[in-house]
Order: structure tokens, then sequence, then C-alpha cells
């Protein structure tokens, strides 16, 4: 596992040791990593870690995405609707852990009132402890009126760097090489390590790579182009042929657009982070594409 899988659980684990006793309000931790960063995979070993250090059926792996109320979660750990009167299930001295993978599904789905309920559970001294991931800090978080605003502890799965996987994967020179170019086209999460050590994997062909890395990714950018207006597909492509970042003035051009027809097309596709201003600051700023793998796929010819 990297080291920066080890020195996250690690933090987790001496959380959990400090908050283990019953007795005290328990303060829930979640856990912070977007898309493919390794929340699940470090979930279930932080799991099967604390089972086999003796807490057994006092942890409980639940998947987010399956609850929709405070009460649909109480139900999962106490086996039956809780009212908030009747005592908790309790465990001797050890507390529960209660470990939920993707709760921002819940939290998508439940107002702040129904929130409360869960916080009202959570928030007792025989109460179990919630570990739970969620992508970032959403309003769930962050809303001062929300019921987790304050209270709870955040960790956050730090960013693969090239150091992490050169001490852990202890590559071949060569492999190694391939595996930094097809990360530059990646998002420094564990889900892009796999996906590039697969690629290196079934080829000898360094050249092939980059066009095998935009050929899995063909299904998602082929349906995400195809379902934009016509001048933004045309902005897109203009500007994926380029080798350098291109301002109003040459997209025009290019594109043979009548003068104020592509500012609105541009203003959309800046809001969607599909592309970006080199100077956001200065006017006439050129445009790029905001992800690398997106315009290779297009300058590949879509």
């Amino acid at each position: 596992m990297l080291n920066i899988f080890e020195q996250t659980l690690s933090h987790m684990m001496l959380h959990i040791e400090a908050e283990k006793s019953v007795g005290h309000i328990p303060q829930p931790l979640f856990l912070i990593g977007s898309f493919g960063s390794g929340k699940t995979t470090l979930l279930i070993e932080l799991a099967r870690r604390l089972r086999e250090n003796g807490w057994g059926e006092s942890v409980q792996l639940l998947d987010g995405k399956e609850f929709f109320s405070s009460n649909d979660i109480i139900k999962a750990i106490e086996g039956t609707d809780y009212d908030g009167t009747r005592p908790l299930k309790g465990n001797g001295d050890r507390r529960r852990i209660v470990i939920i993978d993707d709760l921002d599904f819940f939290f998508n789905r439940s107002p702040f009132d129904d929130q409360y309920l869960l916080r009202n559970y959570l928030y007792q001294p025989e109460a179990p402890m919630l570990i739970a991931a969620v992508p970032k800090i959403s309003e769930a978080l962050a809303d001062y009126k929300a019921p987790f605003f304050e209270g709870v502890r955040t960790i956050y799965i730090p960013a693969i760097t090239q150091d992490s996987l050169s001490e852990t994967l202890n590559l071949p020179e060569e492999k190694a090489k391939r595996l930094s170019a097809l990360l530059a086209y990646l998002p420094p999460v564990i889900r892009s390590v796999k996906i590039a050590c697969d690629i290196i994997d079934r080829s000898d062909w360094p050249d092939n790579d980059l066009k095998e890395l935009a050929t899995l990714s063909a299904p998602i950018y082929r349906a995400r182009f195809e379902n934009l207006p016509a001048y933004s597909q045309k902005i897109l492509m203009s500007l994926s042929k380029s080798a350098s970042p291109l301002n109003l003035s040459q997209l025009r051009e290019l594109i043979s657009a009548p003068a104020g027809s592509l500012s609105p097309y541009l203003q959309q596709l800046v809001q969607d982070n599909t592309i970006r201003k080199t100077d956001p600051e200065k006017r006439g700023t050129p445009y790029e594409i905001t992800d690398k793998l997106f315009k290779l796929w297009l300058s590949n010819g879509s």
C-alpha cells in the first residue's frame, strides 16, 4: 500500500484510539478525497484492521448510497427505528464504530432538519463513532446552519506524488518513465495509477501508451463532446489542434465566426471548467482546454 495511504490510516487509527472509550460524546471523522482517490479502499482496509485487532462485530461497514434519511442509517446500525428515547445497544467498554462510504449521497438527499436526527443520535456518550467518506467539503459540512458544521474532524487523502510512487512501486527506469508520462494526463489519485499500470502491463510499446489512454476515455469524452452546441465543438477542436492557447480573435478567425457570436459559448465552457483563461485577470487572455486528456482525445480525431 502506498505510504500516503499508510499515513492516512495511521491518522484514522489514532483518532479511533482517542475516542474508543464510552462515557463521552464521540467526535465523527470525515475522510475527504476526490473521485478515484482511494476512499473506499481505505475504509475497507480500516475495517479489516480494526476487526483483526479485536473489534470484531463492533465494526460496521455501510454504503451511503443506500440511505435517504437519518432513520435509514440509524435503522441499519440499531436494527430498528430510533425515536431518541430508547437506550442504545451497548457493547461493553469499547465503543462501536460505524464506517459509511459515500455519505454524500445521504447529504444530497436529506434536508438539514432530517440530518439533525442523525447528529442527535451520534452525539450521545453511548453512541457509535461515525467514520464517513465524502468527496469534498459540501454545504453539509461548510454551512453554519448544517448539523455537522462543527464538532467533527476531517482528514484529507493527500494527492499521489512521483516520489511516493517511486518509493512504493520500485519500477524499472523505463516503466517509471512511462508511468510518469501517463500520469501527466490524469488526476493524482490511486485510480489513475491503476489505469496507467494496466496500460503499461498490456504492452511493451511506450509509443502506444497515450493512444491507449485516449481510447479508454473515448466513450465519456465522446458523449460530453456530442452534447455541446456546434460553436462550442468548433472552439474545442480549434484549441485541441493548436500547440499554444488561442485568444478570442484567433478563434473567431479559425472558425470564421461573426463578431460577437463566440463569447457566450466561451463563457459557458469556462463556467463548466471545460476551458480556462491562461490569465483570468487580463482582458484578451488566450484560452486553453482544462483537461489535458480531453485535449489529447480531441487532437487525435475524437
